[in-house]
């Protein structure tokens, strides 16, 4: 009996092009771009804070978030202006996050920094409500990282 092998080589091609691209984007393998903690001199950054549990929904919205994010803000990210950061917030050296921004749940937070320290920062908190309309969370995401830029 023959097996047919294309739709494994086709698998794995398309996740080596996907480690490829996703660095081009600002975005590594991992969802992050840099160490978690270590912020940019200046810039804004949008963190989904998640733990070690990840339920369908909590990996749903850091979907949508990461392609909203990498979709409608290319320049932004290329430029540095603006990062994508997945961060587990149940490993040690990312547990401060939990206090600094008062997370109370798995959230996705758009934070701007000026010389390293944080300037202001604000909890997109409707993404839980939105989970289920894409375009609605779309929108959402859009819209407050585009307010949070311009006003940066």
């Amino acid at each position: 009996m023959k097996r047919i092998v294309l739709p494994s080589i086709v698998v794995v091609v398309a996740g080596a092009l996907a480690l490829v691209a996703l660095p081009a984007a600002g975005i590594a393998a991992d969802g992050t771009t840099a160490a978690a903690a270590a912020p940019p001199a200046t810039g804004v950054v949008a963190y989904y804070f998640h733990g070690n549990f990840r339920c369908k929904t909590c990996l749903a919205i850091e979907r949508l978030s990461r392609e909203t994010i990498t979709a409608e803000f290319p320049d932004e990210l290329s430029s540095g202006r603006l990062t994508w950061r997945a961060v587990n917030v149940e490993e040690p050296d990312n547990e401060h996050f939990v206090r600094d921004f008062e997370l109370t749940t798995r959230s996705l937070v758009l934070v701007s920094y000026e010389d390293g320290k944080v300037v202001r920062h604000r909890n997109l908190d409707k993404v839980w409500q939105l989970v289920h309309d894409e375009d609605a969370f779309s929108q959402y995401v859009r819209e407050a990282a585009r307010a949070f830029l311009a006003s940066d």
